[in-house]
């Protein structure tokens, strides 16, 4: 800390006295002058006030001398059988005393705003009045048929009906084919050494034989052998 720091902190209570004098001197300076500010102001409106009054008491004396002229003037022509054409100055004049009275009153500035008066009685309520019901208006034109909605989903399907009765018969059908199974040039004939069973062999031949496939072998082995175990059962 310097020595100035030192010295300003150690008088600092009579600093801060310093500076609140010099606020209040400041506020009390410039109250003064707007005090001062009003006076002139209301010294100028006196003065601005005594020059209309006298200006006004000039002008009420000037009216009530010509009202005086006029009057005189219509009871001498009224004398000598003539109509004046200047009229009463009572009836041209509304308030024609007032106007020419002097010193003529000069207004003052409004005063502040009374207290507002007690509250008055309560008004007679309205009659209520109901008019003509209207007429119906006309109705609108139709307006264009909107765009198709979207299908709706599916319902559930209901339950079954009743069965219905028997129809007529149909006309008889065509003869079907016969119950012969063998393939073709194969009939059924009795096997060999068993006349009362029924295997299917080939026809007899319009050519001469050939020697028989290993695989015509095998299927006439098996034809017998299942015929002799149907004849054991």
């Amino acid at each position: 800390m310097t020595r100035t720091e030192r010295l300003l902190y150690r008088r600092r209570t009579l600093l801060w006295i310093v500076a609140a004098l010099l606020f209040l001197g400041g506020g009390l300076g410039l109250a003064f002058l707007q005090i001062d500010r009003a006076s002139s102001r209301a010294d100028l409106l006196a003065a601005q006030a005594t020059e209309i009054a006298a200006e006004a008491d000039l002008r009420g004396a000037a009216v009530s001398v010509l009202a005086i002229d006029v009057r005189q003037l219509r009871s001498q022509i009224q004398a000598d059988g003539g109509t004046p054409l200047a009229p009463d100055p009572d009836r041209a004049v509304d308030d024609l005393p007032q106007r020419s009275e002097v010193p003529v009153q000069i207004v003052g500035e409004r005063g502040p705003a009374g207290p507002q008066g007690p509250r008055g009685p309560q008004g007679d309520p309205g009659q209520s009045v109901t008019g003509p019901a209207g007429s119906a208006g006309q109705p609108g034109a139709s307006g264009p048929p909107g765009p198709a909605g979207e299908p709706g989903p599916g319902g559930t399907p209901g339950p079954a009906g009743p069965v219905g009765p028997s129809g007529p018969a149909g006309p008889p059908g065509a003869v079907g084919p016969s119950g012969q199974t063998c393939p073709t040039g194969y009939t059924l004939q009795p096997p060999p050494g068993d006349p009362d069973g029924l295997m299917c062999r080939r026809s007899a031949p319009t050519t001469p034989p050939s020697a028989p496939s290993p695989a015509r072998h095998g299927f006439v082995t098996t034809s017998l052998l299942l015929t002799a175990a149907y004849r054991r059962l």
